[in-house]
């Protein structure tokens, strides 16, 4: 660490542990959720321990030489590592031979969760009986994370890829600490918050069940169930002036000993919620209903010190839309302190009031910028509620990348109605996109489009649209696709790859560590 802005006192007990159970699509960041938990409960006198196995598991299998890639976050990742580990993890679950429920048609079922509950609680059970490959290594972690029982373990769902490991480690938890107060969390909880009540079985083993940004009910939660009297730590710095909620995330070094440091990003939030709100494939109106303004003062004050505590200066928005304006502002504000220089990402939508900040971003430390593009097919900008001219789309992406911004352009094929050679203009269009700009400054996110939970387009599907179903713990539904949509997805899958694979050559193969047997 690079100074004392915040520091627990020494031998503290872990009033709380919180879980991130891999895997998550990333090496680059730890996740913010847990972070901003721990701040607050440190204002609160508690400390809270997180414990981060999906690092743990991706360091296994990741290459740990500097990559040839300007891409910075989520996105800047090492994806044939990120992949390998994902692919060994599914492959352990036990889950492999058993008949998926409700498989969306691209889908991969571990991956996805779409297996009958039953068929889920039972791979648990067994895995949980069993040393090898997980019962083992993660008995080892929860007990060296914390020296005594404490009163919560948490685990963060942010998707259903996460559901197994992190229902076996509630179980695991429950059995080695009776007495301890398993909690579920994240954003996927948070979707399936209505099955949850409605299901008993859903929460097995777990004890409570926190929806939506729930930092203030976990301190409350906390509070309750410590047996020990409060004592206050050296708390993080309050802003100068408040933010409309906990911007400052804690980290412990514990934790990020385990990122490559050539690499490491910080994630940050400034803004809840969605300015826009009307993307119909979309769950964010779910998952944080009420948008928040950005304070950009107490931002570029959490940037700052940040930096002091860590000594870490590449940082990640994580807001859902950070708009135009808000670029703007943060980009002034983080010029007039030069103390503070920084690399940073963010995601927004296309705007042509972009085009002219485009040297100012740069000059600011604006490194990439996620774009959802979309579609550029009139048909579906109409279905997605999500309107925008493609000259004007090339323009912006050429712009940004001349001023040395890498951009992630996100693009959703095979909506209802799409037919395969629109899919397949839309996929030369990007092609010839990114050969028009500087080398590796067009980086690409490529989906089919998904019938997920709480979308608007999943609670009036369009005309023709039939809904099949969704397994338990699943995000996405199975529906009547076009065939052609399974072998697009496949050429989309080699384009990202050959990506990957030009990273790979230049920066060598990635390890394969395999099962995570004991140690660290």
């Amino acid at each position: 660490m690079a100074s004392s802005e915040f520091r627990h006192a020494p031998q503290s007990p872990c009033d709380a542990l919180i879980v991130v159970p891999p895997p998550s699509p990333s090496d680059t960041n730890p996740p913010l959720g847990p972070a901003i938990l721990a701040t607050v409960a440190a204002r609160s006198g508690f400390q809270v321990e997180v414990l981060d196995l999906n690092i743990l598991l991706l360091r296994r299998f990741g290459n740990r030489a500097v990559r040839p890639s300007h891409t910075l976050g989520d996105h800047g990742k090492d994806r044939s590592g990120v992949a390998a580990a994902a692919q060994w993890l599914f492959d352990h679950t036990g889950l492999r031979d058993t008949a998926p429920l409700h498989l969306p048609d691209t889908a991969d079922p571990v991956a996805g969760m779409h297996y009958p509950l039953a068929a889920i609680s039972d791979a648990i059970t067994a895995a949980a009986g069993d040393p090898i490959p997980w019962r083992a290594w993660l008995e080892e972690h929860l007990r060296a994370t914390c020296d005594r029982p404490p009163a919560i373990v948490g685990v963060s769902l942010m998707g259903p890829s996460q559901v197994f490991v992190g229902l076996l480690v509630l179980r695991v938890a429950k059995e080695i600490w009776p007495a301890t107060t398993t909690v579920l969390g994240g954003s996927h909880v948070t979707l399936l918050r209505e099955s949850l009540e409605r299901d008993p079985a859903l929460r097995d083993g777990v004890d409570l069940v926190l929806t939506g940004h729930c930092e203030d009910e976990f301190v409350t939660v906390l509070a309750r169930l410590s047996a020990r009297p409060i004592r206050r730590p050296l708390a993080p710095a309050q802003p100068p002036t408040r933010a409309p909620f906990e911007y400052l995330p804690t980290f412990g070094e514990r934790q990020l000993a385990h990122y490559d440091r050539q690499q490491i990003t910080l994630p940050v939030q400034f803004t809840r919620g969605c300015s826009y709100g009307r993307c119909t494939f979309c769950t964010y109106p779910v998952v944080e209903p009420q948008p928040t303004a950005l304070h950009v003062e107490a931002a570029s004050h959490t940037i700052g010190a940040l930096v002091r505590t860590y000594g870490i200066r590449r940082f990640s928005l994580k807001d859902s839309l950070f708009t135009a304006p808000m670029l703007n502002a943060l980009a002034h504000t983080l010029r007039q302190d030069l103390a503070t220089e920084v690399r940073w990402s963010a995601t927004t939508k296309a705007s042509r009031a972009l085009i002219p900040l485009a040297p100012l971003l740069a000059a600011s430390g604006l490194a990439t910028l996620e774009i959802g593009v979309e579609t550029i097919n009139p048909t579906g900008q109409r279905l997605f509620d999500k309107r925008a001219d493609p000259t004007m789309l090339q323009e912006l992406i050429l712009a940004l990348a001349e001023a040395g911004i890498t951009v992630v352009t996100n693009l959703i094929f095979g909506f209802p109605g799409e037919r395969e050679e629109e899919a397949q203009a839309q996929l030369q269009w990007f092609l010839r996109l990114q050969a028009a700009a500087p080398p590796g400054r067009v980086d690409c996110s490529l989906n089919m489009l998904e019938m997920v939970r709480g979308a608007p387009m999943v609670a009036h599907p369009p005309a023709g649209v039939e809904l099949h179903g969704v397994a338990p713990w699943a995000f996405s539904y199975a529906w009547n696709t076009p065939a052609w949509r399974r072998h697009f997805s496949a050429r989309l899958q080699r384009v990202e790859r050959a990506r990957g694979d030009a990273l790979t050559a230049a920066s060598g193969p990635p390890s394969r560590g395999g099962a995570p047997a004991g140690g660290s």
